[in-house]
């Protein structure tokens, strides 16, 4: 399956301490080319220490821009490039998608295609057809791309669903291009059309190949197995996030595996 890595020091991930891992094994349909990993990551011009503090009293701001595989295109000047994906007419492609994001949540497409999905999460799961796919933050999503249409060249567009409130850009059109074998090498002409709003909502109905049975019964809600998360704004104002109530104060000198190791849950 498909997965990532990242640091886990404060926000340090924001400044481009990721990557993607791949784990070798079968799938749950055959495909020709497997294209390999084309990660998503919302891109700042401030650090992610400077972000931090500004996220804290202000939410989270929108992205300056989006990067696909590492590029893209300043949606002011125009400088830099297009991340440019081949497909061979007529074959089967498997495109592993994933959102390496801290903030913002994708709604993808590829215009004039259908995404065949056949894995979530470094699980198999029976394939079914989309138009275009939500990934919030972490997520992976392995696609075949069957390359019968036209040979050309095709915008793969990133937008925002749920009225921004899972992220947004400063960049009103981010987009990457898949470039048909022996077509000219030019921008793709078609816009193609705004997907639907997934509202911010991963999917429900996806059926693993091997499945993994448990009882109803065992996820009943009740207090003893429920930790509310929220996210709140204080007086001040502060955004934290509270889980059973409480907010964490992290003190960086002393980690909450410490904690742990002495027995102290009053952090």
């Amino acid at each position: 399956g498909t997965c990532w890595y990242h640091s886990h020091f404060s926000a340090q991930y924001g400044n481009g301490i990721v990557g993607p891992i791949v784990i070798h094994g079968p799938a749950s349909l055959p495909y020709d080319i497997d294209l390999g990993p084309f990660p998503l990551v919302d891109y700042y011009y401030k650090s992610a220490d400077e972000l931090v503090h500004h996220t804290q009293s202000n939410g989270p701001p929108f992205s300056d821009n989006v990067l696909f595989n590492g590029t893209g295109v300043h949606p002011q000047t125009g400088h830099g490039q297009y991340a440019k994906v081949t497909l061979t007419p007529g074959k089967r492609h498997r495109l592993r998608i994933i959102n390496m994001s801290t903030e913002n949540h994708f709604q993808v497409s590829l215009v004039g295609h259908q995404f065949t999905v056949i894995a979530a999460d470094m699980v198999p799961v029976h394939s079914y057809n989309t138009d275009s796919l939500f990934l919030a933050v972490g997520q992976r999503y392995d696609v075949i791309i069957d390359a019968s249409p036209t040979p050309g060249n095709y915008w793969f567009n990133v937008t925002f669903g749920g009225g921004f409130a899972c992220g947004g850009s400063l960049n009103p059109h981010p987009a990457a291009i898949f470039h048909y074998e022996g077509a000219p090498d030019a921008l793709p002409t078609n816009p193609g059309v705004t997907p639907r709003d997934h509202n911010c909502l991963d999917t429900l109905d996806l059926v693993p190949v091997v499945p993994r049975n448990v009882q109803v019964n065992q996820f009943v809600k009740k207090p003893e197995n429920t930790l509310p998360v929220e996210l709140s704004i204080g007086g001040t104002p502060l955004f934290v996030w509270k889980v059973n109530g409480s907010a964490i104060d992290v003190d960086w000198g002393n980690p909450v595996l410490q904690y742990v190791m002495d027995g102290n849950t009053s952090y």
